[in-house]
Formats: C-alpha cells, sequence, structure tokens
C-alpha cells in the first residue's frame, strides 16, 4: 500500500488554513513524488450545515463586532477545554470511519478545530498515524495544544519558546520551519521592473498592493480613496480575494483609473508579491509571511482582535511593518518613509532575513522524517 498523507484544514474564515495545506502538498510532491496526499476540510464532513452556519456567524463577527472575537480570544484557556473535550469527541466519532478509510501513515492539520478529535482517533486506528500541527501564526493558543500531537510546524523561535515554556511541549516536537507557503516564492524571480510588465503593468512606477486576506476584509475602499487623493504617482494593485461583491464595488468605482489595477482571486501571488515594493494588509498568517518571502515591508490597517493583533505584535517588534488604522492617512505615512530610502530598506533586508521561502519544502522535510 503507498504511504499517504492526509492534511486537514478548513476555510471558515479566510482562505489561509487552506493556502498552507496546499503549500504542504506542493513540497511533499516536490520532495516524494511518488507520496499521496490528500486535502480535506474537516467541518464539512462532519456537518456541511454547521460548517455554513460557523462561517456566517464567523465573518459577520469580524465584520460587525471584532471585538466579541477579542473577547473570545482572551478566554483561550476555557474555550480551548470545551474545543477539545465535549466537542473533540462528537468530531473524532463523526470522523472515524473516514479517516479509517483514508488510511494515512500522517496527518497534518492547518486548522485547530479538528486536531484534538485526530488526536482521539489516532488513538483507536488500527494502523496509527503520525499527528502534526501546522500552526498559521506567528503565536500559538490553547487550541493548537494536544499531547497526542507528534510534531509542531512554527513560524518562528519565539512560538517555539511559546510551546515550550508555557505549554510544556519538548524541543524535539517542535520544528521551526515557517508557515507554509507555495514553494513557488522560494523560486528566483525576474527583477521587479520585468515582472510588473509581465503583469501588465508601468515597469518603473513605484507598487503598492493592497489586500484583506481571502474574503477580503479590512478598509480597502477607503484605502484606495486616500491612495488615489493624496498619492496619484503610485501604482495600485488590489486584491479582494472571494469577495465578489467588493470586486464589482471597486471595478465600477475605480476601474477607469489609470493607477489602480482591481483582481480577485489570485493564484500567482509570488510574482504580484515580488513585483510591488509595498504591502497594505490585514496581518493574516500566510499574507505576512509571503509578503515577508518577498521581502516586502507591510502597513498593517486595523488588525482584527485576537491572533491579527498578535501577529501585529510581533512584526513591529521585528520592525518589518508599521501599524496605521487611519486609512486616509496611510499614503502620507508611506510617502514620507519611501522618500527615506534608508528606512525602506532596512524593513525591506529584515523581512529578507525573517522570511522562510522555503517553508512548505521545510515542512515537507520533518514530515518525511516522522512518518
Amino acid at each position: 500500500m503507498t504511504d499517504k498523507v492526509l492534511i486537514l484544514t478548513e476555510q471558515i474564515g479566510g482562505n489561509g488554513h487552506f493556502k498552507a495545506a496546499q503549500a504542504i502538498q506542493k513540497g511533499l510532491a516536490h520532495t516524494a513524488p511518488q507520496l499521496q496526499t490528500e486535502i480535506a476540510c474537516g467541518m464539512p464532513l462532519v456537518n456541511p450545515s454547521l460548517e455554513q452556519m460557523v462561517r456566517k456567524c464567523y465573518l459577520h463577527t469580524l465584520q460587525y463586532a471584532p471585538h466579541l472575537w477579542g473577547a473570545a480570544y482572551r478566554r483561550e484557556g476555557e474555550l480551548s477545554h470545551w474545543f477539545k473535550t465535549p466537542l473533540g469527541k462528537v468530531v473524532a466519532k463523526r470522523l472515524k470511519d473516514w479517516v479509517e478509510q483514508v488510511q494515512p501513515r500522517a496527518v497534518v492539520c492547518t486548522h485547530a478545530l479538528c486536531l484534538s478529535a485526530m488526536g482521539r482517533i489516532k488513538g483507536r486506528m488500527k494502523r496509527p498515524f503520525a499527528l502534526g500541527a501546522a500552526i498559521t501564526d506567528f503565536d500559538v493558543n490553547g487550541f493548537w495544544v494536544d499531547p497526542a500531537v507528534d510534531f509542531y510546524l512554527v513560524a518562528h523561535e519565539r512560538v517555539e519558546q511559546r510551546l515550550r515554556q508555557r505549554f510544556g511541549i519538548t524541543p524535539s516536537r517542535i520544528h521551526v520551519t515557517g508557515i507554509p507557503i507555495d514553494p513557488a516564492f522560494s523560486v528566483q524571480q525576474p527583477a521587479k521592473s520585468e515582472l510588473r510588465q509581465m503583469l501588465g503593468l508601468d515597469g518603473q512606477r513605484l507598487t503598492v498592493l493592497i489586500m484583506g486576506g481571502g474574503v477580503g476584509l479590512g478598509p480597502m475602499e477607503a484605502c484606495l480613496t486616500s491612495f488615489c487623493r493624496d498619492w496619484p504617482e503610485v501604482q495600485l494593485v488590489v486584491v479582494t480575494g472571494k469577495n465578489e461583491s467588493l470586486f464589482r464595488r471597486l471595478t465600477d468605482r475605480f476601474g477607469d483609473a489609470d493607477q489602480v489595477r482591481v483582481l480577485g482571486f489570485v493564484d500567482r501571488m509570488a510574482q504580484w508579491m515580488n513585483a510591488s515594493d509595498w504591502i497594505v494588509s490585514k496581518p493574516g498568517g500566510l499574507t505576512s509571511s509571503e509578503a515577508l518571502a518577498a521581502g516586502l515591508p507591510l502597513v498593517i490597517c486595523r488588525p482584527i482582535p485576537g491572533q491579527e493583533e498578535r501577529n501585529t505584535r510581533f512584526l513591529l517588534h521585528q520592525r518589518v511593518a508599521v501599524r496605521q488604522d487611519s486609512p486616509s492617512a496611510i499614503p502620507r505615512q508611506m510617502q514620507s518613509m519611501q522618500t527615506e530610502d534608508a528606512q525602506w530598506l532596512r524593513m525591506r533586508t529584515k523581512a529578507l532575513e525573517l522570511g522562510r521561502p522555503d517553508s512548505a519544502l521545510r515542512a515537507a522535510d520533518v514530515i518525511l522524517s516522522i512518518m
């Protein structure tokens, strides 16, 4: 029987967890082409209707009452216990037969939702599997920690330290691979001017990438308005992700503007990032990791309380990002930083040092060594 790796993820909020799963799959395909891999979302297998309801509630909370999500995140201790025990039992019961059919040699979770359930299932399997957690932020919370996890793939040494000191995880189970991103980021790219021309942009114009994550959250329209008014010389590439209504609205309003290019969901993110000079974005773990790999200084606007706030603290501490929660002030702040080439260059150099473009290949090496 051919060995198989099951990569378990979710698409409840944004697309980052799923992109991490795809990156690991690509890393394994590159390193071990003979290996079978399968990506699956856990919640639709448990209950498709519940998954849709949870997704809607989550996105509405982030959009209209983010402080509630922040409050819940601060109670991670008690919530993670409920997450693992009553919910974990139910999910394990629903998924056990399916996992038996898949018969994986390893299961890697890029979302914490089904992690504890997999830990329960692992102990009841006739053919046990290695269980891994690929943590997709620059911090870790209790939802990710389970005694059944054999290995943790983490973003940075600070996450490793937190797992050891706060949760008592032995160092041998922690591997600093970086958050898994598309291996395309590890491929040498043409010069920025050449890339821009390949993508239909002005090769010589300063380029700012504006993103709101996979579902296009954040004050993107206000940012665009500010740039068009206060810094018309720059070239703007706006990625709305899967938010079709935002894509239509921005296209209707800015589609004729010479300096604006509005995109929906983007596959060739490594090219778009390497063609840019700056990124204005939510500080999701995947987007931030991609930006670092491309050497892009980040401007963070209105991070969501919880994991995005923690990611923001990390990125600010590393001096690869600035935070500006007023969209109208972003262009002027960036202009002042851009005129001081030394500051932009320092941020870019630090981003390249911090980035891990080969993170998916590193993750693949760890998985294969433990199977």
